[in-house]
């Protein structure tokens, strides 16, 4: 029996890459105010330049923990924990974040297949991947909470700011849109303190504002999902801000030689096992908040195709057996190291 559970950084932070020796113009250089904290299951670095640093990732930081404190299904007082605790009784009344992060997720689940589904609450808590040793549920079990998965099912009411989840024991799992919604009003928290030079990283979501202070800009290596200390590849963020991965290394267990991860499909109630990461890149001006998971279930051939779907955004896929498939975007800049 192994288990397996990984807060740690699904993309590892290269800015150093390419760096010589310390110079005398390294001396002078702006120092950063970086500050770490454990958020959203995940850690969370924050590292920004300029005069008014420190307060700006303060401030940051508070919103991550606001939001964190509202979608926290693992705190029974959460408002996303009253949701699902409302469940078939009555309409809960939330924060207009929640309504939304909703609302937007529903929106996106309808472009990509409707694999992405913030309804699979049922489903991780029968995993239970990380807290319930090596269990793994029998398909019986998984096809009792399968009918309780449905996005559409889900009642918003915009101008009441209110949520109902109409059948008992339906379920809210907001991790991924919650912590989409925290890095980009972080950055927009960033921006309000004039900090234009920054990187955020929250468990391998990386937003970074403008370029290092040296004019460079930011040098990310995407971790190799089967080497804790390996970079697959390398790729400079100069045309994009975003950078967002998923991996099958993140959170898993291993039950009798096989690989269970606490990415799910909804359709199945199962983990997928074509691809070992996925990377998606961007620019959130553009507003195509893919959630990795999705492509990730979709596996390489159908992603591609839903991928087009989104103009300017790139994705690095890797399989299990340790294959690096890339979109067009990407040809010539991206590094494949192999590491």
């Amino acid at each position: 029996m192994k288990v397996v559970k990984i807060a740690a950084v699904a993309i590892l932070i290269c800015a150093v890459f390419g760096l010589t020796a310390c110079s005398q113009s390294d001396l002078s250089a702006p120092k950063p105010y970086e500050e770490t904290q454990f958020l959203m299951d995940t850690i969370i670095e924050i590292t920004a330049y300029g005069p008014n640093a420190e307060q700006a990732v303060k401030a940051a930081f508070a919103e991550f923990r606001r939001l964190h404190e509202l979608t926290n299904n693992f705190d029974p007082h959460s408002q996303v924990s009253k949701i699902n605790q409302m469940a078939g009784k009555e309409k809960v009344k939330v924060d207009p974040d929640i309504v939304l992060m909703i609302t937007k997720a529903n929106a996106m689940s309808d472009k990509l297949d409707g694999v992405f589904d913030v309804t699979i609450g049922p489903v991780t808590d029968l995993w239970g991947i990380g807290r319930k040793g090596d269990f793994v549920p029998t398909q019986a079990e998984i096809d009792k909470v399968l009918p309780l998965v449905n996005y559409r099912l889900v009642e918003v009411d915009a101008a009441t700011s209110t949520v109902y989840l109409p059948k008992p024991g339906m379920k809210l799992d907001l991790g991924a849109v919650a912590k989409e919604t925290a890095v980009r009003k972080t950055c927009a928290i960033l921006k309000s303190y004039g900090i234009t030079s920054a990187l955020i990283n929250a468990g391998g979501d990386i937003r970074v504002i403008g370029r290092r202070p040296d004019g460079n800009p930011w040098r990310i290596g995407i971790q190799h999902p089967r080497k804790t200390d390996g970079v697959i590849a390398k790729l400079a963020l100069a045309d994009w801000d975003t950078m967002e991965t998923s991996g099958d290394y993140q959170r898993f267990i291993i039950s009798k030689g096989i690989r269970y991860s606490h990415i799910f499909d909804p359709r199945t109630g199962r983990q997928p096992r074509t691809l070992a990461s996925v990377t998606v890149i961007s620019n959130s001006s553009a507003g195509n908040d893919i959630y990795t998971t999705s492509l990730f279930v979709l596996g390489p051939q159908r992603g591609l195709e839903v991928l087009k779907r989104f103009p300017g955004t790139e994705v690095i896929m890797v399989t299990a057996d340790g294959q690096v498939i890339t979109s067009p975007g990407l040809k010539g800049k991206l590094e494949i190291t192999g590491e």
